[in-house]
């Protein structure tokens, strides 16, 4: 399990890269990198920076998935890893707009590049009595890359933050890639290493299997509550509490936390089950994960709160529905990711978990839009304030959760038809 430690170090490392951003846009802005006046220069950064290279790097995730299954894992993980270190780098040095361009489009390819061959080498690497815990290492890591994210913008200098974060990517990029060569060596299997049986209309055949398709809408479905969750909680409790933003921060900052602790009680108590030889362990886990964190996170958005109360008896019932809810959710994650692993042969996993990192992608994005439409129109169309307009939208896109907890109810029957026998090496 060594390896785990070593790739959730480098996940680690990037996504704190990654969420750097937000509290080193303005410093960037400062220095005169970024055009535009006070008003205009989010805007900007948000479309060139952010948007424009996240479209291209979406639009090359297939292609990568497909030649990580091509010409293997570990060769796509360099080349994943080489451009987010080389994309961090190039954004430290940058001397004007331009570089920042390229560096931050370097970094969004190499970052959505990396997902397939990596969730494809966990799956390969990893015994699938242990694997909810290697995929837990992966949503983890991704997760604690916020905070870590957010202190390093802070307390280092923007560009000393980036080019040293780069560095460190290209040097775990290649310490995790020969990891996982010493272990590919032992499995007879060629589409781990490339140079095999890849075959496009066959990956089609996979991705149309009844299984993958019903985790790929699970999946997009499963994205927009958490979208407009992570996005807006702390504009939520403004909105709809009264809360001050620091006191929001606050128990969001909690709620990241019991995140964190979900993923890894999710993937343990599977695998427990897993190795108990229950077969649908994964899929039980899942459905009461889902089944008990919707009811209470609708339970907290619909929570009574006294508007403007921040006194700590008040604060304490729904911060405990927040984190109780989180923690709860977040146990099928690692889940949904060793299933899919589990109904797909693996020369084509990368190819498959590409396409499930777009309708991942997709669904935390309309999550965030859905919400704000349905807030707008309850405020304008129906009358209704602000506070209430808030609780009655997030706990619509909530409800977004019953179409992944139906498919889980289903995968109960067709899970078991739908996996491939493969122990890893």
């Amino acid at each position: 399990m060594r390896h785990l430690i070593l790739l959730a170090l480098l996940v680690l490392t990037y996504f704190t890269v990654n969420y750097m951003y937000a509290a080193v846009i303005k410093s960037i802005w400062l220095e005169g990198l970024v055009p535009g006046k006070a008003y205009e220069y989010e805007a900007v950064a948000g479309l060139y920076l952010v948007t424009i290279p996240s479209i291209i790097a979406i639009a090359l995730s297939v292609p990568f998935g497909i030649l990580a299954d091509r010409f293997g894992r570990v060769r796509l993980i360099i080349l994943s890893g080489l451009l987010m270190g080389a994309g961090s780098i190039i954004v430290g040095l940058a001397a004007g707009f331009p570089e920042l361009i390229l560096g931050f489009t370097l970094f969004a390819i190499g970052m959505q590049g990396i997902y397939p061959p990596l969730m494809g080498s966990i799956a390969d690497t990893t015994p699938e009595s242990r694997r909810g815990l290697g995929y837990a290492a992966y949503y983890a890591s991704s997760v604690i890359g916020y905070p870590l994210g957010l202190a390093a913008g802070l307390t280092l200098a923007w560009r000393t933050g980036y080019t040293l974060l780069g560095l460190l990517t290209i040097a775990l990029t290649a310490i995790v890639s020969v990891s996982l060569s010493r272990i590919y060596k032992s499995i007879k299997h060629v589409a781990v290493t490339g140079g095999g049986g890849f075959n496009l209309r066959a990956a089609g055949r996979v991705v149309s299997k009844p299984a993958v398709i019903a985790l790929l809408v699970l999946i997009f479905f499963w994205g927009m509550p958490w979208g407009a969750v992570t996005r807006y909680a702390v504009n939520f409790m403004e909105d709809a509490w009264g809360l001050s933003k620091a006191t929001a921060s606050l128990i969001l900052t909690l709620a990241s936390i019991s995140i964190i602790i979900g993923h890894i009680t999710g993937g343990a108590l599977a695998d427990r089950r897993v190795r108990a030889g229950d077969q649908l362990g994964r899929v039980k886990v899942s459905i009461i994960g889902v089944g008990v964190g919707l009811a209470v996170m609708l339970s907290f958005v619909l929570y009574p709160y006294p508007y403007g109360v921040e006194a700590p008896t008040a604060l304490l019932p729904p911060a405990l529905l927040a984190l109780a809810g989180m923690l709860f959710t977040t146990l099928a994650y690692p889940n949904i990711s060793s299933v899919l692993s589990e109904v797909v042969e693996r020369e084509y996993r990368a190819t498959v978990f590409s396409v499930f990192n777009i309708l991942n992608t997709l669904g935390w994005g309309v999550g965030p839009t859905l919400y704000g439409w349905l807030k707008e129109s309850l405020v304008e169309h129906w009358g209704l304030g602000i506070p209430d307009a808030s609780r009655y939208s997030i706990a619509t896109v909530l409800l977004a959760w019953l179409i992944p907890l139906a498919i889980w109810v289903s995968m109960l029957k067709i899970y078991p038809k739908s996996r491939v026998v493969e122990e890893a090496g």
